[in-house]
Order: structure tokens, then C-alpha cells, then sequence
């Protein structure tokens, strides 16, 4: 869910938002009278939020009703923008002048391709050959044999169920006639013999229809198709889908080593990584949860614990480990007249930023990160979380330990009226 400008940008057109963007994805034109949000690039970081002078910047689904308008705006306009030429060819020192795809954050790296499984030399070339008769077995089996093989051009579930349909109805359609007839020439051209033939045919077909089930009626969220067996490959799956899966290491050649990243790296290609998103989102304040107890909430945030593997890291020499940040807890209420009953939702709100120099708070305590933070979107200055809590507490308690900040929010009164006891750690009593 992208975030929409609306109104107070008017004749405005500050950009403090633009500077504040990790993905690139706020624009205008000579002419407008506004800046827009593109909403298939937008990552919905809140990044431009806090940065926008006149608070004209809102997630779609909290636009005010009076501007809800400006979310077809926003959308129409980058129907017909054209994205700037990236201008790579007078690249600095810094890699400034490297090409990024659009909307693509820079941690988003591509790593070296990953050598997949394949069949050994002999076995390929056989299994190649042997997809018409392949394609008879199950689902399960072709499923095994195809990740094995790593290869579509080796062995595909799909091509060989395909070929083994169309070898079906010669199949079937021979086999009842001769069935018929008992190989009598005479009753080669009867009635009886026409109507085996049309038979064989019409089974081959519906067989065929019930394989491909899956693909007829699939919608593009559906999962992938599975590709059943033929009435004469049910049995002998039964036996060759065990016996294939215990002869994986005889049959295949694997790779030496597994593709690895780097904390804060993502694949761009193959399988992605829950760890490094996770990572990511950390630096976005995402990685975020609010748990109700019956006097209390908790909320935890996951603080960012990895430098991303990018270009920067190097170009810069940044450390492995990022900083600890410095963060604010604050607690307000929404206004409440005298004579109206107590409002009924806090406000927990979270700010965080980069360390600063105690005696230059203008600069970075680590000057490594003067010039990438704010500049890429994998050193954004910090995040900023706000969490609506029914209740009207007085006060919170807030506490950071390993990379988390938890915070318990009392419903209602004091936290010290909630007497909790702090958890007893006994290594280190130990120690």
C-alpha cells in the first residue's frame, strides 16, 4: 500500500521528501504544481513522512476523505511520466554513477548464479529420450525427476505428460481394437472393431482433460499444475518414486558448495533469503510487534544489526555491524475535552536515528557514514513507528537489550502499579 501526497504540497513542491526517498520513487515535471508518489515503486517505508514540511504525505488507506482524489492523481500521472536516463557513464570515485534499475534498493545485490543439481552424463541424454515413457508417472515422481534433472531441456513434467497424452491416443485406440478382434484379420474393418478404435480415442482424451486438470482451470494465483499419471503408470510409481529419492546421490552430480549471502544481501534471482529481508525491513523499524496481555502491552522493535553488503560498505571501508541507535520513546493522548469522557487511545511513538557526536551533533559518531546515509536506501538515518494503544496509560517502561527495544505500555495508571517481575538471568548471577 503505496503513500499518496495530497494538497498541502500545492505551489509547495518541497523536496526535502525526494531526499529522503530510499527507492527513488517521488517525481514531478515542469508544469506541475505538486510532487507525486509512484505507487509500484513505493516500499512503503514512511521515509518521506516526517521529512515533508506541511504534512501533505499520507498511507492510502489513511487519506483524509476531504483529499481521497489525489489517490487517483498520484496513479495517473506516472501513466504517462517517463523515467530520467541513469547517466552512468562519468562514474566518480564513489560509484556514484552506477546504473540501478528503478524502484530496486541498492542492498538488493545481485549475487553469482548458483550451480544447480544435474544428472550424471550417461543419465541425462537417457532421461532426455525416455520422456514419452516418463511422462505415464505420477505427479510426485516428475516432480523428483525434474529437480533432479535441474533442467528443463533434460526432463520437464510438463512436456512429458504432454508427449505421453499424445502417444496415448495411438495407444489406447490399438489396444482395444486388437482386444476386439484377437488379431483375426477378418473383423478388422466391423462395427465392433470402429467402435474400440472411437473408444480408445475418447479415453485417451478424457485421460488426457483429467492430467491437465489443474492447468485448464488454473487462474494466475493458483499454485503451479501438478501433471498426474496415465492408467498404466500408477502402479510402477509406486515403486520408482522411493527408489528414486534413495538413489538421488548415486544419480546426480551436486554442487561443490551452496550459493551464500552476505548479511543484508537479497537475491535478486532464485530463492530469497527470510533473513536478509528480515534485515531490511529492520532498518525501516518493520520488523515490529505489539503483544496484549490483560493489564499491559508490550511492544518490540527489532533495531538494525548488519552493514548491507553493497557497494557502499566497500567504497567507504564500513564496518560489518551497524552502530546502535540512539531512540526516543514518547507517550501522548489524543485532546479530550473536560466534559467528555477520557479519550480512548494512546499514542506510543518511536524515534530513532544514527549516534551522534556529543560534541558536533550535526555530524555521525563513525564519520564513515557521512556520505551514504540519506543517500542510499541502505542507510537510512533511522525510522519512526507509531502504535495507536486503547487505554490512557500515565507512563511506560522502555528497555533495550540485544538489538530490542521492548516497551510495556500499562492500560491504564503507572507501570510501577503493574509490579512486574523482571526476569532473573542467571548466567550471569553465575558468573
Amino acid at each position: 500500500m503505496a503513500y499518496i501526497i495530497c494538497e498541502p504540497c500545492i505551489d509547495v513542491k518541497d523536496t526535502a521528501c525526494v531526499e529522503a526517498c530510499p527507492v527513488d520513487c517521488i517525481h514531478t515535471v515542469e508544469g506541475e504544481n505538486q510532487l507525486y508518489i509512484d505507487p509500484g515503486v513505493c516500499i512503503d517505508c514512511a521515509a518521506c513522512v516526517p521529512a515533508c514540511p506541511v504534512e501533505a504525505i499520507y498511507m492510502e488507506s489513511e487519506v483524509p476523505s476531504q483529499w481521497e482524489s489525489y489517490i487517483d492523481i498520484n496513479s495517473k500521472f506516472f501513466e504517462t511520466f517517463v523515467y530520467p536516463e541513469t547517466e552512468g557513464d562519468d562514474a566518480d570515485d564513489a560509484g556514484a554513477g552506477k546504473k540501478k534499475e528503478q524502484g530496486v534498493p541498492e542492498e538488493f545485490v545481485q549475487l553469482p548464479d548458483a550451480v544447480g543439481s544435474s544428472l550424471r552424463a550417461p543419465l541425462g541424454l537417457l532421461t532426455m529420450l525416455g520422456q514419452p515413457i516418463l511422462g505415464a508417472f505420477s505427479a510426485s515422481f516428475k516432480a523428483q525427476l525434474e529437480e533432479i534433472a535441474g533442467n528443463p531441456r533434460v526432463f520437464s513434467a510438463a512436456v512429458s505428460t504432454g508427449i505421453n497424452s499424445l502417444i496415448n491416443l495411438i495407444l489406447y485406440p490399438l489396444v482395444l481394437f486388437f482386444i476386439q478382434t484377437r488379431g483375426d484379420i477378418a473383423n478388422l474393418f466391423t462395427p465392433a472393431g470402429n467402435f474400440m478404435i472411437f473408444l480408445g480415442i475418447v479415453i485417451a482424451i478424457v485421460e488426457g482433460m483429467f492430467r491437465f486438470k489443474a492447468e485448464l482451470t488454473s487462474t494466475p494465483d493458483d499454485e503451479q499444475a501438478r501433471y498426474g499419471a496415465s492408467f498404466y503408470g500408477w502402479i510402477p510409481s509406486l515403486f520408482a518414486t522411493p527408489i528414486l529419492k534413495a538413489m538421488r546421490s548415486v544419480l546426480v552430480n551436486d554442487p561443490a558448495a551452496q550459493r551464500t549471502t552476505m548479511p543484508g544481501a537479497v537475491q535478486t534471482d532464485g530463492s530469497i533469503f527470510s533473513d536478509d529481508i528480515k534485515e531490511r525491513y529492520r532498518r525501516y523499524g518493520m520488523v515490529n510487534r505489539v503483544l496484549e496481555t490483560a493489564d499491559y502491552y508490550q511492544i518490540e522493535i527489532e533495531f538494525p544489526r548488519w552493514v548491507p553488503n553493497s557497494s557502499a560498505k566497500e567504497t567507504f571501508e564500513l564496518p560489518d555491524r551497524m552502530p546502535h541507535y540512539d531512540y526516543e520513546v514518547y507517550l501522548s493522548s489524543p485532546y479530550a475535552s473536560s466534559d467528555a469522557s477520557p479519550a480512548p487511545e494512546s499514542v506510543v511513538t518511536v524515534q530513532t536515528q544514527l549516534p551522534r557526536d556529543p560534541k558536533k551533533p550535526q555530524q555521525f559518531a563513525d564519520p564513515r557514514f557521512e556520505k551514504v546515509v540519506g543517500r542510499t536506501s541502505s542507510f537510512p538515518d533511522g525510522f519512526r513507528n507509531i502504535f495507536p494503544i486503547p487505554g490512557q496509560p500515565e507512563d511506560f517502561h522502555a528497555k533495550y537489550r540485544n538489538r530490542m527495544l521492548e516497551i510495556v505500555v500499562p492500560k491504564t495508571g503507572t507501570y510501577d502499579e503493574l509490579a512486574l517481575e523482571q526476569p532473573v538471568h542467571y548466567a550471569k548471577l553465575k558468573g
